[in-house]
């Protein structure tokens, strides 16, 4: 009878334990997909930091960075500097991080 009900209680953890185990794996799964897809993205990417954004402004504008932020760029994820001219003039360019194009707006 005792090994009876312990079987019993053993099939009955095993049946609610296995859907959560397999939630957990299928979680990682997705999980490690979402990564490796943001990796692959990022590869294809000529622009990869805000760091690179500003070397690019800098060669193609004269000036000094006021402001680096992330943003869309011909639906395109980039970057929007900011720059200050010598002559005081406030200015904005966009680096289209897919591209590598600058732009002054």
């Amino acid at each position: 009878m005792k090994t009876a009900l312990f079987t019993i209680l053993v099939a009955l953890s095993l049946c609610t334990a296995s859907p959560v185990m397999a939630a957990s794996v299928h979680g990682y799964t997705a999980l490690s997909a979402v990564a490796m897809n943001a990796n692959k993205q990022q590869q294809k990417l000529k622009v990869n930091s805000k760091e690179q954004a500003v070397q690019l402004a800098k060669r193609q504008y004269r000036g000094k960075v006021l402001k680096v932020q992330s943003s869309r760029v011909n639906g395109n994820p980039g970057y929007s500097v900011k720059l200050l001219s010598n002559d005081g003039v406030v200015f904005y360019v966009k680096v289209d991080a897919k591209t590598g194009r600058v732009s002054r707006n």
